[in-house]
C-alpha cells in the first residue's frame, strides 16, 4: 500500500515530463519553467520532479493552466498508465480540443469514433467518425475527455507577494484563471512557453520596472488589457515615462491601494473588446 502515492506520483512526473517534451522546453530550463508555471520555489521543484515530496493537486492545475494543456492530461496520469495525448474531435463540422488514450490499430466496423495519428510528432490526434475513416489507418479510441473551455489566464506580477496573492485570489474567485509572479525574469520565463489573456503589473519591481516587459508582452498578445499599478507617482519624469508606457502599449494605470474589484471589472471590459484565441 505504501509504494501506491509514489507510483501515482512518478506517473505524474512522467505526464509533466510529456507535456515538456511536447511544448519543446529545453532540458537545462524545465525547472525554471516549472517553478514559474507552478508558483512554488525552484528547490520545490526539484524534489517533485526527483519523486521526493508529491505534487499537489493545485500545483497540477495551476502547471496544466500555465501550458493551456487539458487538466486531464495530467490527472489522467492517476488512473492510467501512460497520460493522454491531445486530439481534436471533429464531429458535424465544429472542432473540439481534446484528450484521449489511443489504443491499437481499429478493425473494420469499430466505432464510433476512432483516432487518426498526427501528420508530424508534436501535432494533435484527430478523431473522426469509423465511417470518415473508411480506408484510412486509424486506431482505436480507449477513453476520450472533453473538458469545459478554459477560463481567460491572467498574470498578475507584484514583487509584494502578499498584496499579489490577495488579487490572484480574488481573480480566481470571479472565475478567471490567474497566476501570481514576483519578479520580471519569472514572468520572462512563463512566456516562453505560456500566454495570457491580460496582465497586472506592478509598476516598479525588484529587478526592473514594468515598461521593461511592455513589448514582450504586447509582442505576445497585442490586444489583451494590461493593468500597471503603481505608487505614489514621485516627479515629472515619472510621470511622463507612466504617460509614455499607457499611449504606448495601451495600458491603463491603477493607483495603489486599488480594489481588487475595480481590477476586475477593468479587465471584465478589456475581454470583451478582443477576440478569443
Amino acid at each position: 500500500m505504501e509504494q501506491e502515492p509514489a507510483k501515482s506520483n512518478s506517473a505524474i512526473t512522467q505526464a509533466i515530463q510529456a507535456l515538456l517534451d511536447r511544448r519543446s522546453v529545453p532540458e537545462r530550463k524545465r525547472l525554471v519553467a516549472l517553478e514559474a508555471a507552478a508558483g512554488i520555489a525552484y528547490q520545490q521543484v526539484r524534489r517533485r520532479m526527483m519523486g521526493e515530496t508529491p505534487w499537489s493537486a493545485e500545483e497540477i492545475k495551476r502547471v496544466a493552466a500555465h501550458f493551456g494543456e487539458p487538466l486531464f492530461g495530467l490527472l489522467g496520469a492517476l488512473v492510467e498508465e501512460q497520460p493522454g495525448e491531445p486530439a481534436v474531435l471533429c464531429v458535424a463540422g465544429t472542432r473540439t480540443p481534446c484528450t484521449i488514450w489511443p489504443g491499437p490499430r481499429a478493425e473494420q466496423g469499430f466505432g464510433p469514433y476512432v483516432a487518426l495519428a498526427a501528420e508530424s510528432p508534436g501535432d494533435a490526434w484527430t478523431v473522426v467518425t469509423a465511417t470518415e475513416a473508411t480506408g484510412r489507418d486509424a486506431y482505436e479510441v480507449r477513453r476520450l475527455v472533453v473538458e469545459m473551455e478554459q477560463p481567460r489566464r491572467v498574470a498578475v506580477i507584484d514583487d509584494d507577494d502578499d498584496l499579489g496573492r490577495a488579487i490572484v485570489q480574488f481573480l480566481r474567485q470571479k472565475g478567471l484563471d490567474a497566476i501570481s509572479y514576483t519578479t520580471a525574469e519569472h514572468l520572462r520565463t512563463a512566456l516562453e512557453t505560456t500566454s495570457f489573456d491580460g496582465y497586472i503589473l506592478d509598476w516598479v519591481l525588484s529587478d526592473g520596472r514594468a515598461e521593461e516587459l511592455l513589448p514582450l508582452i504586447r509582442a505576445k498578445n497585442p490586444h489583451g488589457p494590461v493593468i500597471i499599478l503603481t505608487g505614489q507617482i514621485d516627479g515629472e519624469a515619472q510621470e511622463s515615462d507612466l504617460a509614455t508606457a499607457m499611449a504606448a502599449f495601451r495600458a491603463q494605470l491603477y493607483e495603489k491601494p486599488s480594489r481588487a474589484l475595480s481590477l476586475y471589472n477593468a479587465l471584465e471590459l478589456g475581454f470583451e473588446a478582443m477576440p478569443r484565441a
